[in-house]
């Protein structure tokens, strides 16, 4: 085995030390859940009851398939799906282009829907407007994201979903109408009244969209997987490393470091799909809740009301503890998800721009991660929401 100054690969975690590793799957669990989770599958499933579960049911094993791919590019190379993309062929950091501006609009309006979904359940149980609320939550979202770490995000949203799973889904178990309306939402067909700008975007969400993805290369390499544990821990630390263009050496690997790197990449892969497993779990029992509770009466989660009409979820079962309950985990499921991300988003727009301002030769302070980060926090994150 390489000594330890050579090495790029160390043993992967063993036995119970494997827990300690599961964040970035957890994070990138989290991020999706305020979203294509709470927010959409419950307005979907008022719409087209269990009809379009095998939509979801695809969706998810796609998503799994290719998150994996992500990550075993991470896990390999230590560096994130960015810089692989900024390799390809063609015309310089074309492909970084293509993904990183329409994600100036995206990041605005998501990271305002968010502070909005949010303060909509902290005017059910606090005096003040909506929209100050959401503005006192994306402020504070702000602040631990630009004075944390990513051990703090990583802890705050494994906290704040468990909370929302295990209520969710054990309500789900009382309202459960059978084996046969969701046998019936396995037969590959849509609904006649499909309004695919409802359809469409819920797909789109579920379990992180475009950028969720990417963030989870970020997350993997943060977290030290793989050969990522020497990209941060020998490099000078993650946002050196994000910055830089070249990736570790790995084309001479040891055979105990190649032995290493399949064990983090079966680490990698376990720990994807058994985040993939709990959104399937929520998500189908959000389609049982959403079908039998909010269906019948015609109820559609959308604007201030959100929260309020969520609430319907558990409260239907369990009276006003569950109303208030289900208050409570919905403001945690969209401010965990709101801080993950803009960790996610400042990660990616400052490789991003690092990439396209050494493109334009630009240099000095205009190339650091740290100054980028900060410029889209506070700015495109903070302001002009």
């Amino acid at each position: 085995m390489a000594d330890e100054d050579h090495t790029v690969v160390p043993p992967a975690p063993r036995g119970r030390e494997i827990l300690g590793w599961m964040g970035p799957a957890i994070i990138w669990m989290i991020s999706a859940i305020a979203t294509g989770e709470l927010l959409f599958t419950p307005r979907i499933a008022s719409l087209y009851g269990y009809s379009v579960l095998w939509t979801l049911i695809l969706a998810i094993f796609l998503k799994t398939v290719l998150s994996i791919e992500i990550g075993r590019y991470a896990v390999v190379t230590g560096g994130s799906l960015l810089q692989g993309i900024r390799n390809l062929p063609g015309p310089a950091n074309w492909g970084i282009w293509l993904i990183v501006l329409p994600q100036f609009l995206v990041a605005v309006t998501t990271i305002t829907g968010m502070a909005g979904a949010a303060g909509s359940a902290v005017i059910l149980a606090l005096p003040g407007s909506f929209t100050l609320w959401a503005a006192i939550v994306l402020l504070v979202s702000l602040a631990l994201v630009f004075f944390g770490r990513y051990r703090g995000v990583e802890l705050t949203s494994i906290v704040m979903a468990l909370a929302i799973i295990v209520a969710l889904v054990t309500t789900a178990g009382f309202v459960f109408p059978g084996i046969a309306p969701l046998a019936a939402g396995l037969v590959p067909a849509l609904p006649e009244d499909v309004v695919y700008a409802e359809l469409l975007p819920w797909l789109g969400f579920v379990m992180s969209g475009a950028a969720g993805l990417i963030w989870y290369s970020y997350w993997l390499t943060a977290r030290g997987y793989g050969a990522a544990y020497y990209t941060v821990h020998r490099r000078g630390g993650e946002e050196r490393v994000i910055e830089e263009e070249g990736l570790p050496e790995i084309a001479h690997l040891s055979r105990s470091e190649k032995e290493h790197m399949q064990d983090w990449l079966r680490l990698m892969t376990v720990s994807t799909v058994i985040a993939a497993g709990i959104v399937l779990l929520l998500l189908v029992a959000l389609l049982i809740l959403g079908a039998e509770l909010l269906r019948p009466q015609g109820l559609l989660p959308e604007g201030p009301e959100v929260t309020a009409v969520l609430s319907v979820l558990l409260g239907d079962v369990w009276g006003a503890p569950g109303t208030w309950l289900m208050i409570l985990a919905a403001f945690f499921a969209f401010w965990s998800t709101l801080v993950a991300n803009l960790d996610g988003w400042t990660r990616m727009l400052g490789q991003g721009s690092i990439f396209i301002a050494r493109q334009a030769r630009a240099t000095g302070r205009w190339v650091s991660m740290r100054f980028y980060r900060y410029v889209y926090l506070l700015g495109l994150m903070g302001v002009v929401p």
